[in-house]
């Protein structure tokens, strides 16, 4: 499904039609509506704006090519009309298209991240020659530091991913990104707030390190105290650090915001204490904990801080999450949680249908139906005490839990969604997962995700076909392995 971006067979024929065109100073508007443009005369205009600059004439054939498959071609266009001017300017010296191929397709498939090049250029050296791998250092010194960290790394791993690089390495690398961020911002607090730093543990997507490019990070701040005397003074200095820590990461900057923080996950939730210690948050799960709370701790894992806490805190909740003895009424705990999401959003007034995550054979099925075998049968198997939703199912084809056609179908069809989630998450940096009903729309989304067709008509199709299939392959899986069986059905 999808594939990488690039043209081949009428792919090419296209593209030098249209060059041979742009070099005469009339490319065609009709060789752009073809591609999936949806303002072809205006994109035409830009195209020859881009064609006349003298940096980037000498280099028609790089980038006019990658721009004319782009999600929008004469938006690309004039972006990197903008970015060659600002290079002149800034630099005295070319936009030099040899040493960064990726700028073209970049520029194509994300107005965030042409705003970010354009705003920053030291940037483009992070698109030169092959893209490097995101560092392994932490920022360091500043909440600044942490933000310019975060979209280094959100720049190199998108052009990694447009250039058709496997998708499943991003969503690992997105997550150990936010790691060594957030590592950092710990720091900050810390030292701005003269406190100690607590541990800090992920949950969500961020604990399977299965993080989205836009995503909040559901964090839980644990702290270890010797007596109650201690835990109040203690309480109240974590507290205020994780005021300080979310502020920091949350307040939007000229360089952006680091990332969007949500503690609900808590014990007691958004009335709870913003920081609990390890034996306050036991006792709250061990007294009040509901069925949900286990499934969202099997993504626990730790981050930062001191360590000894979180790996305390994981062995004395492992047999609340990870039970010993078969649980009947996992798999009707699961079914029901599901229906409710579905249920609120509709009367909420949602699209539900369009929703990648809580729809209908959505990212949210998959993860359930994981979920409730983990819950099942991880009391016994500790292979599958793990936060992954892909590594958990190769798990279960493994252990024959689950038949491996079903891990196939399944493994394939969470990638896709996840990948489509990405790629509209990419435009703007912001937390969607609607897919979208206008025709262009759709056009652009197919081409973020590789539908490499010279016609943006063919990719679209192909796009809504796979949607199709995906979401009845899920929903078919989701309902023959957990709502159309008993509540045995994970046994």
């Amino acid at each position: 499904m999808g594939g990488a971006m690039h043209g081949g067979g009428a792919g090419d024929a296209l593209s030098r039609a249209f060059v041979e065109g742009l070099k005469h100073g009339n490319p065609d508007p009709g060789l752009l509506a073809i591609a999936g443009e949806p303002e072809p005369a205006g994109a035409a205009l830009a195209f020859v704006r881009a064609a006349q600059h003298p940096d980037l004439a000498p280099q028609l054939e790089l980038w006019a090519p990658a721009l004319l498959l782009s999600a929008r071609p004469g938006f690309a266009a004039a972006r990197l009309h903008e970015l060659a001017g600002a290079c002149r300017e800034a630099c005295s010296a070319p936009l030099d298209l040899g040493r960064a191929p990726a700028v073209p397709v970049v520029l194509g498939a994300s107005n965030f991240l042409a705003r970010l090049l354009l705003r920053d250029l030291a940037l483009l050296r992070e698109l030169e020659g092959p893209i490097p791998e995101a560092p392994g250092q932490r920022p360091s010194g500043s909440w600044s530091a942490v933000r310019i960290c975060k979209y280094r790394g959100l720049l190199r791993i998108a052009a990694r991913d447009l250039l058709g690089r496997p998708f499943s390495d991003s969503p690992r690398e997105l997550s150990d990104l936010a790691d060594r961020c957030l590592g950092a911002a710990l720091g900050c607090a810390a030292e701005e707030t003269s406190t100690p730093p607590p541990t800090l543990l992920a949950l969500g997507k961020l604990g399977g390190r299965e993080l989205n490019f836009s995503s909040d990070v559901d964090l839980l701040f644990l702290y270890d105290t010797p007596g109650e005397a201690e835990n109040a003074a203690r309480n109240a200095d974590v507290a205020r650090l994780v005021r300080a820590f979310k502020a920091g990461l949350e307040q939007p900057t000229e360089e952006g915001f680091a990332y969007r923080v949500d503690l609900d996950l808590r014990p007691e939730g958004p009335q709870g204490a913003l920081a609990n210690s390890v034996n306050a948050a036991l006792d709250y799960y061990e007294s009040f904990g509901m069925e949900w709370e286990r499934q969202m701790l099997i993504r626990l894992r730790f981050v930062a801080g001191p360590e000894e806490p979180a790996r305390a805190f994981e062995r004395a909740i492992a047999p609340f999450v990870f039970r010993r003895l078969i649980d009947p009424g996992v798999a009707r705990a699961v079914r029901a949680m599901k229906a409710r999401i579905e249920d609120e959003r509709r009367r909420a007034g949602r699209d539900i249908e369009a929703d990648l995550k809580e729809g209908p054979g959505g990212i949210r099925d998959v993860e359930f139906l994981v979920q409730a075998f983990q819950l099942f049968h991880g009391g016994r198997l500790k292979e599958l005490r793990q936060g992954s939703v892909l590594e958990a199912l190769s798990v279960l084809g493994r252990l024959g839990l689950l038949p491996e056609t079903a891990v196939a179908d399944l493994s394939e069809a969470y990638t896709w969604l996840r990948r489509a989630e990405h790629a509209l998450q990419m435009v703007e940096e912001r937390q969607t997962q609607s897919f979208p009903r206008e025709r262009f729309g759709q056009i652009a989304l197919a081409r973020r995700m590789g539908y490499a067709e010279p016609e943006g008509e063919r990719a679209r199709d192909r796009l809504l076909d796979d949607w199709t299939t995906v979401r009845t392959e899920v929903r078919r899986q989701f309902e023959a392995l957990l709502l159309g069986a008993g509540d045995d059905a994970a046994a």
